[in-house]
């Protein structure tokens, strides 16, 4: 079974062994920018506060468990032509952005903590929290 993760999934396996454990790049798959939406999130002191330094580690830490999936200039502009027909405006743009690349790597499931989100899109993948 094909994973995608978004950025919040991600967030949650650095906090969570069992679920960090779970991750392989044969199976579990994000997009490259995840990695940007995850540093911002760790260095930004909601719930936690790492230095850069120590973000940037865990960030490192998942790229050796995690298949990337891009977003070419195409596929990027058809998924913003999208967004109107899809009830997106705002900041979700970046759901559908997720949503299309779990998409394109043939997910059968994308991991969110942020389900609701992701309710109003037309989704070809089972959306759930990790």
């Amino acid at each position: 079974m094909k994973t995608y993760w978004d950025s919040s999934a991600l967030i949650e396996a650095l906090h969570d062994p069992s679920l960090r454990s779970r991750l392989r790049p044969v199976d579990n798959a994000t997009r490259p920018h995840s990695l940007a939406e995850v540093f911002s999130t760790l260095t930004k002191g909601v719930s936690f506060r790492y230095a850069p330094a120590d973000a940037a580690n865990m960030v490192a830490d998942l790229t050796a468990d995690l298949a990337f999936v891009e977003l070419d200039s195409a596929e990027t502009l058809s998924a913003v032509r999208e967004a109107s027909s899809q009830g997106v405006r705002g900041a979700r743009i970046h759901d559908l952005m997720h949503a299309t690349a779990a998409r394109k790597w043939g997910a059968d499931k994308l991991l969110t903590l942020d389900a609701a989100g992701f309710s109003t899109l037309k989704l070809q993948v089972k959306v759930s929290e990790p």
